[in-house]
């Protein structure tokens, strides 16, 4: 059987059931679905959550279930990469970093083979305001999709996947914001041609299938294939409704919005509570006219919760795996890399390396860089220091660093369109840490008690209820 979104529920039932958590009681997606997973998160609490009775737009009962927090903890990506939940530590990005190298390309079947396409509405049937789309924050200016959206290059027929924000504007028509990247430029070039450039919005599918979306890869690569990699098997696709072979959807997918960019044409988008922490600003954003909307006849309704570990940690493994690629081709010794929460899984990193030399801190520092434009403080740490254990990582930065001569700050640089810290055109400093020991003078040893005695004495045997 393929990977989906189901397969992916009975991996965590056999591993983690005691993290799912079913709630039969009738919620409204108005702030009503995030304020159980604020409570939860409060508690440091991140099950997965799967709401059976919820409003649609129309305040009318949802034929649809709503599943979120999928990529809350490290644990339930272990887990939808074929890993035991107890790998979640660099294991995890090890894995996503070996399969991203192994691109899978796709599969067609039929529209008979594909669940996708148990239910079928288009043109004047089509109608957005029938799903449960949730309003996230006090300040969101409309319900938003927020999953990973589809499209093809307009000249090359290369997919992209990436995932981006969608405001439901009416019962066929939808905001969408982009940051200056692939699916930008691929909005920018058709337009140039003055064409509509057909986009899908996959509202449910396997996890792998969104880590394989948040992989930074060039944009001759088609992530059809590396999604592939990342679930180990060819993903499976099938002609949209609305335009045939010329956009090809998961056939695997809960729910599939299809749609085209209304080419030269701007409106207001947002305020939007954003992966930072912050709204983001109202901004002219392009508007998607949707054409079609298939989906399973017992569809999941899938959401992330943006601005919480639910969109941070599904953004984080990727980039850490890719950092921990590059970093390798210029320092072999590099352990591990970590985007913790604390910087939102995208604006810090840590890396861990087995220092051989003086400098080579700098040199990890250095590579990791331009691997992604959000990257603003890069914390370099020796191998004894457990990058994943931020307590380890501030301890060493402590101790091992003197700001004028560890400490390095690079002005003036492109960065992320969402910092709420930089400029209007995304500029703003990069800070490297380097909070290695030194190899060519005596540093002081760290203090532990001997690890024959840690052996030997058993804490249960001598306090009871441990």
């Amino acid at each position: 059987m393929p990977k989906d979104l189901r397969s992916f529920i009975k991996d965590l039932e056999k591993q983690m059931p005691e993290d799912i958590i079913r709630i039969k009681r009738e919620i409204d997606p108005k702030f009503e679905i995030t304020a159980i997973q604020q409570h939860l998160e409060n508690q440091d609490k991140y099950p997965l959550l799967i709401f059976e009775n919820v409003k649609n737009l129309k305040g009318e009962l949802s034929q649809f279930k709503v599943l979120t927090n999928m990529f809350a903890t490290r644990q339930k990506c272990a887990v939808a990469l074929g890993l035991s939940k107890d790998q979640w530590r660099m294991e995890t990005s090890m894995e996503f970093a070996k399969r991203s190298q192994n691109l899978i390309k796709p599969v067609i079947v039929s529209k008979d083979e594909a669940p996708v396409k148990e239910v079928i509405k288009v043109g004047d049937e089509v109608d957005l305001r029938e799903l449960p789309v949730i309003t996230h924050h006090e300040m969101d200016g409309y319900p938003y999709l927020v999953d990973a959206v589809i499209a093809p290059d307009p000249d090359t027929g290369v997919y992209n996947s990436s995932h981006h924000r969608m405001l439901v504007r009416g019962k066929d028509e939808l905001g969408l914001w982009m940051s200056p990247r692939h699916l930008w430029n691929y909005c920018m070039r058709a337009a140039q041609k003055g064409e509509a450039l057909p986009v899908a919005h996959v509202l449910g599918h396997h996890p792998g299938f969104y880590l394989g979306s948040e992989a930074l890869v060039s944009m001759e690569t088609d992530e059809y294939e590396v999604i592939g990699g990342i679930l180990n098997e060819p993903l499976r696709l099938v002609p949209s409704e609305a335009y045939g072979d010329k956009l090809l959807v998961p056939a695997d997918a809960e729910i599939v919005v299809e749609g085209e960019v209304i080419p030269n044409f701007r409106d207001a988008e947002g305020p939007f509570g954003e992966f930072t922490g912050y709204y983001g600003p109202q901004r002219w954003s392009p508007v998607v006219k949707v054409k079609a909307i298939t989906y399973r006849k017992d569809a999941y309704y899938m959401n992330i919760l943006v601005g919480h570990p639910d969109t941070s940690i599904l953004g984080g493994i990727p980039k850490e795996a890719g950092i921990y690629e590059e970093v390798k081709k210029s320092v072999p010794g590099v352990k591990a890399v970590h985007f913790p929460i604390s910087g939102c899984c995208r604006f810090h990193a840590y890396i861990s390396i087995d220092k051989k030399v003086d400098g080579e801190g700098k040199v990890a520092a250095i590579a990791a860089l331009p691997y992604h434009d959000e990257l603003k403080h890069v914390i370099v740490v020796d191998s004894d220091i457990d990058p994943f254990n931020e307590k380890e990582v501030l301890w060493a930065v402590a101790t091992r660093v003197q700001a004028g001569e560890d400490v390095d700050i690079i002005r003036k640089v492109r960065g992320g369109s969402l910092d709420p810290s930089s400029t209007i055109h995304a500029v703003g400093d990069k800070m490297l840490i380097d909070a290695t020991k030194p190899v060519s003078r005596p540093f002081a040893e760290r203090i532990k008690v001997p690890e024959e005695v840690m052996k030997r004495i058993k804490l249960e045997e001598w306090i009871q209820g441990v």
